[in-house]
């Protein structure tokens, strides 16, 4: 075979390799995280703007942050996510092989391989929230000035280059400049080329240089933030999972030097790489948070408000508070909350509308629940929360600021939210269509703000107050029409086993235009409180079903109160009753 014959079929080779990986990151990626990338989008913002670009290019980093910004707005776009987290860790890879193949027998797929480890810790920070893609895209950057470094072939010149590369990586990427140094300084002692112990020394001087010259500037305030992996991950939590693909990368930098010669058959480094990758990925599979998961799928479904969506994914094995929250706001959108909210495991009124535990997602979810409900000024109140949470912004919270300033009738703020978001890609015709409410002539073209400013605001009585139930009625009172104040009012009684207050409520509202019928829970609720006068159950509201439904569960109360499995076998037939809820949930 020709020198030409084999040189295409080593490029074939890994060519096919790195494909392989490519389609297979791909698949794993779109297939289990999809969610992720969607949630990932509205954890900053992108502005098209002069003065956005200059503020970010003037940081420390900043080139690299800028472009991770740039590429991290498209993660809304179905796929797109996984197709550029591929491509990221692929284009590393063949970057960090070229470089080890300047060592290696080029012949091997040994380069190839080794290249392929620090990949498995780079795909593991990208399915963590907390890490920032900039790391990566820095992570590049270093690859690049190391293809630079060590293909020069000029010593004197590499010297300047040893100064030149690290201070040009600290401006455009950050702390990675010390896996720069650390990496040549492997590089240098393992090789051992002319004039090494000099270039040794410039590198420690130069690493050390930028090590304490942002501190004495003031320019960061903590070492890790300056020369670690630290600095591209959420910087109050724990980032040791950052260090494994630093670490991965030095040692493959030194297992190339010292093995330069050795020569490895192709098809044991293929079988080794795909079982090094199978273990990953099973290890990312086996140690999936499964609930978290769902979050980031719940939540894109609330943003959309795919109402349906959500009831048919709710995951009856994994009941979380915010997950029940969700769900019986999409019930209450369908207006089913009062006839299908027992059939899910609810306790209390906490999985209405919990208490916020500082998160990014449960103030959207608070900021949704509360703006549906038409607790505007709540609304506004965790969308504000929301953004002194996010460090980067998020466009998602300023829309509902754009919403909620138009329906108190702050137009001068939204459209201060408004000339922001009309400076991203996504967002702008979003809120060029908002400046069309900026008047009070405007708001009333609006069927959903003008119900919402109706309910917050009507007849010189705000919807406003600390006690959310004071606000609830006050809701139900000022907009008859919208039904949802009504659904959480008489939901909290209800979960609260409040039914002297939900009496009150009855007493007060009902056969008025702001209660008209009762729902099912709710005619079970009157039963409840009216149990020993059945001839009155019809004029109280309860229908004949409900009626004959009551008879059963009396009936089967008296015959199986002996059973060792009672609240087992009351369940079967009633479990999604309220009688049931009242009875026997704790």
């Amino acid at each position: 075979m020709d020198f030409f014959s084999v040189n295409m079929t080593i490029r074939v080779q890994k060519l096919l390799f790195w494909g392989i990986i490519f389609v297979v990151f791909f698949l794993f990626l779109q297939g289990q995280y999809a969610y992720l990338f969607y949630y990932q989008e509205q954890l900053r913002m992108f502005l098209f703007s002069k003065e956005y670009a200059l503020d970010s290019l003037a940081r420390v980093g900043g080139m690299a942050d800028y472009i991770a910004g740039f590429f991290q707005q498209f993660y809304g776009l179905p796929g797109f996510g996984a197709v550029f987290t591929s491509l990221l860790l692929v284009a590393c890879g063949v970057l960090l092989q070229k470089l080890l193949s300047m060592r290696m027998s080029k012949a091997s797929l040994l380069p190839d391989v080794l290249a392929f480890m620090p990949l498995c810790g780079l795909l593991i920070l990208h399915l963590d929230v907390n890490y920032q893609i900039t790391g990566t895209l820095a992570f590049f950057f270093c690859l690049v000035c190391w293809r630079i470094y060590i293909a020069s072939a000029n010593r004197w010149l590499s010297f300047s280059e040893i100064i030149g590369l690290t201070s040009l990586l600290y401006g455009i990427g950050g702390a990675v400049f010390m896996l720069f140094v650390c990496g040549l300084l492997v590089y240098e002692c393992t090789m051992r080329r002319k004039y090494w112990i000099p270039a040794m020394g410039l590198l420690m001087l130069t690493g050390a240089f930028w090590l304490y010259f942002p501190l004495t500037q003031a320019w960061q305030s903590e070492m890790r933030l300056i020369a670690l992996p630290d600095a591209y991950y959420e910087y109050l939590l724990d980032a040791k999972k950052c260090y494994w693909a630093w670490g991965l990368t030095l040692l493959v930098i030194l297992l190339a030097n010292l093995f330069r010669n050795r020569a490895v058959s192709s098809w044991k480094m293929v079988v080794a790489a795909f079982l090094l990758m199978a273990g990953v990925l099973g290890k990312i599979w086996a140690d999936k948070d499964s609930i978290l998961l769902y979050a980031y799928e719940r939540d894109y479904y609330l943003r959309h408000q795919q109402w349906e969506k959500i009831i048919a994914t709710f995951p009856s094995e994994h009941p979380t508070v915010p997950t029940l929250n969700v769900l019986n706001l999409a019930l209450a959108c369908r207006h089913e909350l009062g006839d299908k909210m027992f059939s899910y495991p609810q306790n209390g009124s906490q999985t209405l509308v919990s208490s916020w535990n500082g998160s990014l997602i449960d103030a959207m979810i608070c900021s949704d629940i509360f703006y549906q409900v038409g607790d505007i000024a709540s609304a506004q109140k965790f969308a504000f929360e929301g953004l002194i949470t996010s460090t980067r912004s998020n466009p998602r919270l300023l829309q509902r600021l754009v919403e909620t300033n138009i329906i108190c009738g702050a137009y001068p703020v939204a459209a201060k939210y408004i000339a922001l978001l009309e400076k991203t890609l996504f967002y702008k015709d979003w809120a060029r269509g908002q400046r069309a409410y900026l008047s009070d002539d405007g708001v009333r073209q609006c069927v959903e703000y003008q119900s919402k400013r109706k309910g917050w605001h009507n007849k010189e009585k705000y919807a406003v107050s600390v006690d959310f139930l004071k606000t609830l009625e006050q809701l139900l009172v000022n907009n008859p029409e919208a039904d949802m104040a009504l659904q959480y009012l008489s939901g909290f009684y209800l979960l609260n086993r409040s039914l002297s207050k939900f009496k009150q409520l009855y007493d007060t509202y009902f056969h008025t235009e702001v209660w008209r019928e009762l729902t099912v829970h709710q005619q079970e609720a009157v039963i409840a409180l009216a149990q020993d006068n059945p001839g009155e159950w019809a004029r109280m509201g309860v229908g004949w079903e409900v009626e004959q439904h009551y008879g059963a569960f009396s009936q089967d109360m008296a015959d199986k109160h002996n059973f060792l499995n009672f609240a087992e076998e009351m369940a079967q037939d009633y479990g999604n009753t309220y009688w049931f809820y009242l009875l026997f949930k704790k």
